[in-house]
């Protein structure tokens, strides 16, 4: 069974406005094992960050673990909490926003995993994280 320690994973710093990183945790491009998803970290910085408007070629999971701010989907706006869960079906246009004093982090799924171009984008510009523990 694949694991991974989350401050050891390679992290993308993602530009202003949206100001956020990312962090690939499992996908079928780096571990043969997971096949048909990919399981990605988003951290969106205090007060300002946010993922920006977008939408994926694949079906998206997204699981509110730290942060308040607010979610917004083809227009409609709710509360994002710790424990809020969000389905973004492919091509649907949708943003999170960060408004608390901590991170926001969520934990994101795709399914079917990302295409390659995608990952290898996200790759291509990581950079490691000082590890926080042992």
């Amino acid at each position: 069974m694949p694991y991974k320690r989350l401050w050891k994973i390679p992290s993308k710093k993602v530009a202003p406005p949206n100001e956020r990183c990312l962090q690939i945790l499992f996908t079928p491009q780096q571990d043969q094992k997971v096949a048909n998803a990919t399981f990605l970290m988003s951290t969106l910085a205090p007060h300002t960050g946010q993922t920006g408007v977008h939408t994926h070629p694949v079906d998206e999971i997204i699981y509110v673990i730290t942060g308040r701010g607010e979610g917004e989907e083809e227009g409609q706006t709710f509360e994002l909490v710790p424990g809020t869960i969000i389905y973004a079906p492919a091509g649907v246009k949708h943003n999170c926003k960060n408004y608390s004093d901590e991170s926001m982090q969520m934990y994101c799924v795709y399914v079917p995993a990302l295409p390659d171009e995608v990952v290898r984008n996200l790759l291509a510009d990581a950079v490691v994280r000082v590890p926080e523990r042992g």
